[in-house]
């Protein structure tokens, strides 16, 4: 009985448990995009990762910008950066984890 009151109180807030505990995973991204070039003043290059932090269950999004243009582009100098970000995709932290050339082949061992 408890539990189908439970289920009423959910749906009369309009609201269920799957949505509210789902991401929308377009707009974190999106969120954590903007944030990072608004915090940093540094031009977006790609998202490499997306993923849940194990001590803070926080969005985890790893993500490159652009340190230095360089004439050609694949000489561009990118910053690898680690995002932790809660279900809208407001940071809360971020961190450099590592740089490279656009040019080099990055491995899954980087990130």
């Amino acid at each position: 009985m408890v539990k189908t009151k439970m289920v009423s109180d959910m749906e009369k807030s309009g609201k269920s448990m799957e949505k509210s505990e789902k991401p929308d995973m377009k707009k974190l991204l999106e969120n954590v995009k903007k944030g990072m070039v608004d915090l940093t003043s540094l031009k977006f290059s790609t998202i490499v990762g997306v993923g849940m932090d194990e001590e803070t269950h926080a969005q985890k999004v790893t993500l490159e910008l652009v340190e230095r243009n360089a004439i050609p582009d694949s000489m561009d100098l990118l910053g690898i950066y680690e995002v932790l970000a809660d279900g809208p995709g407001t940071i809360r932290s971020f961190r450099r984890v590592g740089m490279r050339k656009r040019s080099d082949a990055a491995t899954s061992e980087e990130y």
